[in-house]
């Protein structure tokens, strides 16, 4: 079946979650000591996107894997990474002349650099033994650098830009890089380009060996998309699942001075499960909400850039931890509409801009257990619509997500939907709410000016 941009590619579709719910990480044939890894970390089963692609992956085919935020893509490809490397069946994973890596994990970011690093390392620790992983920044000194890749570790988590530097001051050598890499795997792909890393990694695929298997996993298709595909990969397995739409997307048509209100009514009238991850554009509307909603005896967070990294986490933790239910996230992200329309991309985002939510947080970041995302305002781009629901569904759970949509952003809302259906076979995925009532919102209202009233007096 021809698929993106004509390339060959063969299509593997499950149509029915019911098939591959049953499978176990025995079923899939991984090592043992790897089970025992994932047991004892709290993994029973395979979600659906692991079950198909894993096998495909121990094969050694190069892969091009598509899904959700949430639904197990890191895991999918750091098992038979790490089953391949337990098996000695890694090229060069135990000859000690080798001085390069045997895999490289390419991310777009420092914080999925720390992430990755650190899910890979309990996995080995748990497996008790001895694989040496290094996590390498552009932030770090020569020194640090020298010290990581001493040894050879056998992976290497880093991003496009850090592997140039260490190529162009000889920390790699390209000799080393084409006698031991046998696995290279790009995460969060489809954000490589929106962080401007096209000649960093043209660069590094110069010295890639054509017997690498490589690996791709994004959450959205775009033409950058595409040409990282066709620029890293060689006649690759397509892996994907149809949507089975765990998630419920609905909108609410309200005035944007009214938009405090219908987020009081949907929280106070039970109409969304906790927890609640709402996402607002700007600062001042999310300080300006958790006021409002402190008014009405609910608890909430923010979630915003301008903290530190030590205060995002500890926020992050005590949400997950279940400490508070509601949690209001700063998603400053922009684009250039103009260049947007032009480009014709499902997921455009503007580059180098400093302090935006992908920096800090964006896909890496894990809540655990949101079962509700409510958009205050519309987000930049419909890839970051994908991005925030993404964080619904973990681990393959059902949630809604609900979008607040006033006049004047209606036009970008109907761009949004018919942008999100054309690439989902043209259904319309987002409906209006049914069960939100006016006569609520209107009862509200009067109970805030009362409140406004008494404050004053």
């Amino acid at each position: 079946m021809d698929l993106e941009g004509g390339q060959s590619l063969d299509d593997i579709f499950y149509q029915s979650f019911d098939d591959i719910f049953d499978q176990s990480f025995e079923d899939i044939g991984l090592d043992p000591r790897l089970i025992s890894a994932l047991i004892q970390r709290g993994f029973q089963n395979p979600t659906p996107i692991q079950c198909v692609a894993i096998p495909v992956i121990l094969e050694g085919k190069d892969v091009h894997l598509r899904a959700n935020t949430g639904s197990g893509k890191t895991l999918a490809y750091l098992l038979p990474l790490l089953h391949k490397l337990l098996l000695g069946s890694g090229s060069g994973s135990n000859s000690s002349h080798m001085s390069c890596p045997t895999a490289f994990v390419i991310v777009p970011r420092w914080k999925l650099v720390q992430q990755v690093y650190s899910q890979v390392m309990s996995l080995i620790e748990y497996c008790g033994v001895e694989l040496k992983v290094a996590q390498l920044t552009v932030t770090r000194s020569i020194t640090e650098l020298e010290k990581a890749l001493s040894g050879r570790p056998d992976i290497l988590v880093t991003t496009p830009a850090c592997v140039r530097e260490c190529l162009s001051r000889g920390l790699l050598q390209p000799n080393a890089i084409q006698e031991s890499l046998s696995m290279l795997i790009f995460d969060e792909a489809d954000l490589l380009s929106s962080y401007g890393y096209e000649d960093d990694l043209r660069f590094l695929m110069s010295h890639v060996p054509t017997s690498c298997q490589c690996l791709m996993m994004t959450a959205t298709s775009s033409k950058d998309v595409k040409k990282l595909k066709n620029l890293i990969l060689h006649s690759p397995y397509f892996l994907t699942l149809p949507d089975e739409d765990n998630v419920d997307q609905f909108w609410i048509s309200c005035g944007a001075p009214d938009k405090f209100l219908y987020v009081l009514a949907l929280l106070k009238f039970d109409l969304v499960e906790k927890k609640v991850l709402l996402f607002a554009n700007r600062i001042d509307m999310g300080f300006r909400l958790k006021l409002f909603l402190e008014k009405f005896s609910i608890t909430a967070a923010v979630l915003t850039a301008e903290l530190s990294q030590s205060s995002c986490l500890r926020i992050i933790e005590e949400f997950n931890a279940g400490l508070f239910d509601y949690l209001i996230a700063i998603d400053d992200s922009k684009t250039n509409t103009k260049e947007q329309e032009a480009a014709g991309q499902y997921d455009v985002e503007i580059k180098n801009s400093e302090k935006q939510w992908k920096q800090n947080f964006d896909a890496g970041i894990d809540f655990k257990n949101v079962y509700t995302v409510i958009n205050l305002q519309m987000p930049a781009t419909a890839a970051r619509y994908i991005y925030r629901i993404g964080c619904i569904a973990r681990a393959c759970h059902t949630g809604a997500s609900v979008c607040l949509v006033s006049p004047d952003e209606m036009e970008a809302f109907e761009k949004l939907k018919s942008t999100i259906a054309e690439h989902r076979g043209g259904e319309d995925y987002i409906a209006p709410l049914p069960s939100l009532l006016r006569n609520g919102v209107e009862l509200l209202r009067h109970q805030a000016k009362d409140l406004e009233r008494s404050s004053c007096m």
